[in-house]
Protein backbone atom coordinates (compact mmCIF):
# COMPACT_ATOMS: atom_id res chain seq x y z
CA UNK A 1 0.00 0.00 0.00
CA UNK A 2 1.18 3.48 -0.59
CA UNK A 3 2.53 5.45 1.91
CA UNK A 4 1.26 8.70 2.11
CA UNK A 5 0.45 12.28 4.43
CA UNK A 6 -0.82 15.76 3.62
CA UNK A 7 0.67 18.84 4.61
CA UNK A 8 0.12 22.60 4.98
CA UNK A 9 2.64 25.48 5.10
CA UNK A 10 2.11 28.68 7.22
CA UNK A 11 4.08 31.81 8.83
CA UNK A 12 2.63 33.19 11.99
CA UNK A 13 -0.16 34.92 10.49
CA UNK A 14 -1.70 31.91 8.63
CA UNK A 15 -0.82 29.52 10.67
CA UNK A 16 -3.81 29.25 12.99
CA UNK A 17 -5.94 28.71 9.74
CA UNK A 18 -3.55 25.82 8.73
CA UNK A 19 -4.28 24.32 12.39
CA UNK A 20 -7.90 24.23 11.69
CA UNK A 21 -7.68 23.00 7.92
CA UNK A 22 -5.60 20.34 9.29
CA UNK A 23 -8.16 19.73 12.09
CA UNK A 24 -11.02 19.39 9.61
CA UNK A 25 -9.29 17.13 7.67
CA UNK A 26 -9.03 15.08 10.74
CA UNK A 27 -12.53 15.22 11.08
CA UNK A 28 -13.68 13.79 7.78
CA UNK A 29 -10.56 11.23 7.17
CA UNK A 30 -9.70 8.21 8.04
CA UNK A 31 -6.02 8.09 10.44
CA UNK A 32 -3.27 9.67 8.27
CA UNK A 33 0.01 11.01 8.64
CA UNK A 34 -0.16 14.97 8.70
CA UNK A 35 2.43 18.02 8.61
CA UNK A 36 2.23 21.75 8.90
CA UNK A 37 5.55 23.51 8.10
CA UNK A 38 5.80 26.90 10.09
CA UNK A 39 8.41 29.60 10.38
CA UNK A 40 8.27 32.38 13.23
CA UNK A 41 5.15 30.86 15.02
CA UNK A 42 4.74 32.09 18.58
CA UNK A 43 4.78 30.33 21.68
CA UNK A 44 1.12 30.48 22.47
CA UNK A 45 -0.55 29.76 19.30
CA UNK A 46 2.31 26.22 18.88
CA UNK A 47 0.86 25.69 22.09
CA UNK A 48 -2.83 25.71 21.21
CA UNK A 49 -2.11 23.88 17.96
CA UNK A 50 -1.12 21.09 20.07
CA UNK A 51 -4.30 20.67 21.98
CA UNK A 52 -6.38 21.19 18.95
CA UNK A 53 -4.03 18.68 16.74
CA UNK A 54 -2.73 16.50 19.84
CA UNK A 55 0.24 14.02 18.01
CA UNK A 56 -2.37 13.70 14.80
CA UNK A 57 -0.12 16.48 13.12
CA UNK A 58 3.57 17.15 13.33
CA UNK A 59 4.82 20.62 13.38
CA UNK A 60 7.96 21.36 11.97
CA UNK A 61 9.82 24.55 12.34
CA UNK A 62 11.61 25.48 9.11
CA UNK A 63 12.43 28.81 10.50
CA UNK A 64 16.09 28.57 10.23
CA UNK A 65 15.95 27.21 6.60
CA UNK A 66 13.77 29.91 5.27
CA UNK A 67 16.19 32.49 6.25
CA UNK A 68 19.06 30.64 3.97
CA UNK A 69 16.89 31.10 0.77
CA UNK A 70 16.91 34.50 -1.38
CA UNK A 71 13.37 34.65 -2.93
CA UNK A 72 11.79 37.43 -3.54
CA UNK A 73 8.00 36.93 -2.41
CA UNK A 74 6.56 40.20 -2.94
CA UNK A 75 3.89 41.76 -0.76
CA UNK A 76 4.00 38.04 0.69
CA UNK A 77 5.57 36.10 3.13
CA UNK A 78 8.71 33.30 2.81
CA UNK A 79 6.46 30.84 3.90
CA UNK A 80 4.78 30.20 0.62
CA UNK A 81 8.38 28.83 -0.62
CA UNK A 82 8.61 26.06 2.02
CA UNK A 83 6.23 23.37 0.27
CA UNK A 84 9.00 23.71 -2.42
CA UNK A 85 11.62 21.79 -0.16
CA UNK A 86 9.89 18.70 0.82
CA UNK A 87 11.81 16.60 -1.49
CA UNK A 88 14.82 17.64 1.09
CA UNK A 89 12.97 17.78 4.28
CA UNK A 90 13.84 14.33 6.47
CA UNK A 91 9.86 13.93 7.64
CA UNK A 92 8.51 13.24 4.35
CA UNK A 93 11.50 10.76 3.24
CA UNK A 94 9.35 7.76 3.85
CA UNK A 95 6.30 9.42 1.56
CA UNK A 96 5.41 8.13 -1.54
CA UNK A 97 2.05 10.53 -2.29
CA UNK A 98 2.10 13.62 -0.69
CA UNK A 99 -1.37 16.07 -0.78
CA UNK A 100 -0.63 20.06 -0.04
CA UNK A 101 -3.47 22.30 0.62
CA UNK A 102 -3.36 26.08 1.09
CA UNK A 103 -4.37 27.27 4.62
CA UNK A 104 -7.25 28.68 3.12
CA UNK A 105 -8.78 25.60 2.02
CA UNK A 106 -11.11 23.38 4.19
CA UNK A 107 -12.15 19.73 3.42
CA UNK A 108 -15.60 18.50 2.81
CA UNK A 109 -14.47 14.54 2.12
CA UNK A 110 -11.84 12.19 2.98
CA UNK A 111 -8.19 13.44 1.86
CA UNK A 112 -7.71 9.98 1.57
CA UNK A 113 -9.51 9.49 -1.90
CA UNK A 114 -7.62 12.74 -3.54
CA UNK A 115 -4.28 10.44 -2.51
CA UNK A 116 -5.46 7.54 -3.54
CA UNK A 117 -6.84 8.80 -7.15
CA UNK A 118 -4.60 7.11 -10.06
CA UNK A 119 -1.64 9.02 -10.86
CA UNK A 120 0.17 9.14 -14.11
CA UNK A 121 2.21 11.66 -14.00
CA UNK A 122 4.36 13.82 -11.40
CA UNK A 123 1.52 16.11 -9.85
CA UNK A 124 -2.33 16.41 -9.43
CA UNK A 125 -3.78 19.42 -9.77
CA UNK A 126 -7.04 21.71 -10.89
CA UNK A 127 -6.97 23.65 -13.54
CA UNK A 128 -6.44 27.72 -12.64
CA UNK A 129 -9.80 29.33 -14.54
CA UNK A 130 -9.03 32.60 -13.39
CA UNK A 131 -5.46 32.44 -15.43
CA UNK A 132 -7.65 31.36 -18.96
CA UNK A 133 -9.28 34.69 -18.85
CA UNK A 134 -5.38 36.44 -19.41
CA UNK A 135 -3.31 34.00 -21.17
CA UNK A 136 -0.43 36.50 -21.01
CA UNK A 137 0.79 34.38 -18.27
CA UNK A 138 2.80 32.17 -21.39
CA UNK A 139 4.74 34.90 -22.38
CA UNK A 140 5.43 35.97 -18.77
CA UNK A 141 6.39 33.17 -17.87
CA UNK A 142 8.01 31.25 -21.36
CA UNK A 143 5.93 28.87 -21.31
CA UNK A 144 4.50 26.70 -24.52
CA UNK A 145 1.46 28.24 -26.79
CA UNK A 146 -1.52 26.59 -25.51
CA UNK A 147 0.49 25.55 -21.97
CA UNK A 148 -2.18 24.99 -19.57
CA UNK A 149 -1.92 26.48 -15.88
CA UNK A 150 -2.57 25.02 -12.84
CA UNK A 151 -3.96 26.47 -9.38
CA UNK A 152 -1.52 25.08 -6.51
CA UNK A 153 -4.21 25.52 -3.34
CA UNK A 154 -4.80 21.95 -3.40
CA UNK A 155 -1.91 19.78 -4.82
CA UNK A 156 -1.26 15.55 -5.10
CA UNK A 157 2.21 14.80 -5.11
CA UNK A 158 4.02 11.54 -6.38
CA UNK A 159 7.36 12.30 -4.44
CA UNK A 160 9.70 9.34 -5.55
CA UNK A 161 8.85 10.71 -9.12
CA UNK A 162 9.78 14.50 -7.98
CA UNK A 163 12.59 13.42 -6.87
CA UNK A 164 13.75 11.10 -9.46
CA UNK A 165 13.01 14.24 -12.10
CA UNK A 166 14.91 16.83 -10.16
CA UNK A 167 11.27 18.59 -10.37
CA UNK A 168 11.23 20.36 -7.04
CA UNK A 169 14.77 21.64 -7.50
CA UNK A 170 13.80 23.47 -10.44
CA UNK A 171 10.87 24.75 -9.41
CA UNK A 172 13.21 26.51 -6.76
CA UNK A 173 15.72 27.41 -9.47
CA UNK A 174 12.75 29.46 -10.95
CA UNK A 175 11.79 30.88 -7.75
CA UNK A 176 15.38 31.94 -7.06
CA UNK A 177 15.60 33.95 -10.54
CA UNK A 178 12.20 35.57 -9.37
CA UNK A 179 9.74 34.04 -12.34
CA UNK A 180 6.70 35.32 -12.62
CA UNK A 181 3.79 34.38 -10.42
CA UNK A 182 6.01 33.87 -7.04
CA UNK A 183 6.25 30.30 -5.69
CA UNK A 184 2.95 28.89 -7.90
CA UNK A 185 4.41 30.47 -11.59
CA UNK A 186 7.85 28.31 -10.61
CA UNK A 187 5.56 25.41 -9.92
CA UNK A 188 3.78 25.84 -13.53
CA UNK A 189 7.55 25.99 -15.06
CA UNK A 190 9.01 23.39 -13.42
CA UNK A 191 5.75 20.90 -13.87
CA UNK A 192 4.82 22.18 -17.60
CA UNK A 193 3.54 19.24 -19.11
CA UNK A 194 3.78 16.95 -16.13
CA UNK A 195 0.98 17.65 -13.99
CA UNK A 196 -2.92 15.48 -14.64
CA UNK A 197 -5.94 17.37 -14.53
CA UNK A 198 -7.68 17.22 -10.70
CA UNK A 199 -11.49 16.85 -10.46
CA UNK A 200 -12.27 20.27 -10.04
CA UNK A 201 -14.58 19.23 -6.76
CA UNK A 202 -10.98 19.26 -4.59
CA UNK A 203 -9.87 22.56 -5.50
CA UNK A 204 -13.66 24.27 -5.85
CA UNK A 205 -13.04 28.01 -5.87
CA UNK A 206 -15.00 30.57 -4.61
CA UNK A 207 -14.12 33.25 -7.09
CA UNK A 208 -14.62 31.71 -10.35
CA UNK A 209 -16.21 28.19 -9.17
CA UNK A 210 -18.64 29.51 -7.39
CA UNK A 211 -21.71 27.77 -9.01
CA UNK A 212 -20.29 24.68 -7.17
CA UNK A 213 -22.27 24.68 -4.27
CA UNK A 214 -20.28 24.13 -1.21
CA UNK A 215 -21.78 21.48 -0.11
CA UNK A 216 -21.07 19.48 -3.40
CA UNK A 217 -17.64 20.77 -3.30
CA UNK A 218 -14.69 18.14 -2.13
CA UNK A 219 -12.66 21.00 -0.93
CA UNK A 220 -13.82 24.55 -0.98
CA UNK A 221 -10.60 27.19 -1.56
CA UNK A 222 -11.57 30.77 -0.59
CA UNK A 223 -10.31 32.18 -3.17
CA UNK A 224 -12.31 35.53 -2.93
CA UNK A 225 -12.69 36.56 0.88
CA UNK A 226 -11.30 34.42 4.04
CA UNK A 227 -13.42 33.37 6.16
CA UNK A 228 -11.54 34.81 9.01
CA UNK A 229 -11.98 38.30 6.99
CA UNK A 230 -13.94 41.25 8.55
CA UNK A 231 -15.71 40.99 5.88
CA UNK A 232 -15.29 37.30 4.52
CA UNK A 233 -16.69 37.66 0.71
CA UNK A 234 -17.86 34.85 -1.11
CA UNK A 235 -17.75 32.46 1.87
CA UNK A 236 -21.00 30.30 3.05
CA UNK A 237 -22.97 30.68 6.08
CA UNK A 238 -22.31 27.08 6.03
CA UNK A 239 -18.40 26.68 5.90
CA UNK A 240 -17.99 29.70 8.53
CA UNK A 241 -20.36 27.52 10.95
CA UNK A 242 -17.90 24.89 10.42
CA UNK A 243 -15.11 27.22 11.10
CA UNK A 244 -16.54 28.49 14.48
CA UNK A 245 -17.02 24.66 15.88
CA UNK A 246 -13.30 24.62 14.80
CA UNK A 247 -12.34 27.29 16.42
CA UNK A 248 -14.34 27.36 19.95
CA UNK A 249 -11.81 26.14 22.09
CA UNK A 250 -8.86 27.81 21.12
CA UNK A 251 -7.45 31.67 20.56
CA UNK A 252 -8.85 31.79 17.61
CA UNK A 253 -12.44 31.94 17.57
CA UNK A 254 -12.73 35.56 17.81
CA UNK A 255 -11.86 36.40 13.82
CA UNK A 256 -15.36 33.73 12.74
CA UNK A 257 -17.47 35.83 14.94
CA UNK A 258 -20.52 37.72 13.41
CA UNK A 259 -23.46 39.20 14.15
CA UNK A 260 -25.55 39.14 9.86
CA UNK A 261 -26.28 36.11 9.31
CA UNK A 262 -26.35 36.80 5.43
CA UNK A 263 -23.39 35.75 2.79
CA UNK A 264 -21.57 38.64 1.79
CA UNK A 265 -20.65 39.13 -2.08
CA UNK A 266 -24.10 37.99 -3.54
CA UNK A 267 -24.30 41.73 -5.02
CA UNK A 268 -20.76 41.02 -7.01
CA UNK A 269 -22.13 37.63 -8.06
CA UNK A 270 -25.10 39.22 -9.13
CA UNK A 271 -23.34 42.20 -11.19
CA UNK A 272 -21.27 39.11 -12.96
CA UNK A 273 -24.67 38.00 -14.62
CA UNK A 274 -24.50 41.03 -16.62
CA UNK A 275 -20.72 40.10 -18.46
CA UNK A 276 -22.60 39.57 -21.26
CA UNK A 277 -23.63 43.27 -22.03
CA UNK A 278 -20.45 44.41 -20.64
CA UNK A 279 -18.60 42.57 -23.29
CA UNK A 280 -20.41 44.71 -25.91
CA UNK A 281 -19.07 47.81 -24.52
CA UNK A 282 -15.51 47.11 -24.23
CA UNK A 283 -12.46 45.62 -26.35
CA UNK A 284 -11.24 44.09 -22.77
CA UNK A 285 -10.16 40.46 -23.37
CA UNK A 286 -10.54 39.26 -20.22
CA UNK A 287 -14.24 40.56 -20.10
CA UNK A 288 -15.03 39.30 -23.05
CA UNK A 289 -14.01 35.73 -21.63
CA UNK A 290 -15.58 36.47 -18.75
CA UNK A 291 -18.74 36.61 -20.44
CA UNK A 292 -18.13 33.35 -22.37
CA UNK A 293 -17.80 31.50 -19.06
CA UNK A 294 -19.92 28.74 -17.95
CA UNK A 295 -18.76 27.54 -14.52
CA UNK A 296 -20.70 24.72 -14.40
CA UNK A 297 -20.03 23.36 -17.79
CA UNK A 298 -16.54 23.73 -17.22
CA UNK A 299 -16.03 22.33 -13.90
CA UNK A 300 -18.18 19.00 -16.36
CA UNK A 301 -15.53 19.10 -18.94
CA UNK A 302 -12.47 18.86 -16.24
CA UNK A 303 -14.23 16.41 -14.42
CA UNK A 304 -14.27 14.49 -17.00
CA UNK A 305 -10.71 15.10 -18.14
CA UNK A 306 -9.73 13.97 -14.15
CA UNK A 307 -12.39 10.70 -14.61
CA UNK A 308 -10.21 9.41 -17.60
CA UNK A 309 -6.82 10.51 -15.96
CA UNK A 310 -5.56 12.73 -18.69
CA UNK A 311 -2.61 15.13 -18.85
CA UNK A 312 -3.97 18.45 -18.67
CA UNK A 313 -4.70 19.85 -22.34
CA UNK A 314 -3.49 22.38 -24.32
CA UNK A 315 -5.20 25.43 -24.99
CA UNK A 316 -7.92 24.82 -22.17
CA UNK A 317 -9.75 27.75 -22.37
CA UNK A 318 -10.54 26.65 -26.09
CA UNK A 319 -11.64 23.39 -24.68
CA UNK A 320 -13.94 25.31 -22.13
CA UNK A 321 -15.52 27.32 -24.72
CA UNK A 322 -14.92 31.02 -23.40
CA UNK A 323 -11.18 31.39 -25.06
Amino acid sequence: MTKSCFFLAADARYFPYACLAARRILDVSPPIDGFILQMNVGAADLAAARQLLADRVRIVDLSELMRSVTFAPGHLSLAVYMRLFIDEIPEFAPYERVAYLDSDVLFNRSIVDLLETPLGAPLLAAHDVQSYFEPKYRALLSMAPGAPYFNSGVLSLDLPRIRENGLLAAARHFASRGVNGLDQGALNVAFEGKWQTMHPSWNAMTNYNWQVPFEKAYARHFSWGKPWDKVPLGVELAALDIYRDLAKNTPWGAAFQRRVRFERGAMKRFIRRFDTVGSLLTNRERVRRRARYDGEKVHEIFARQADEGAIAVQFPEVLGGFG
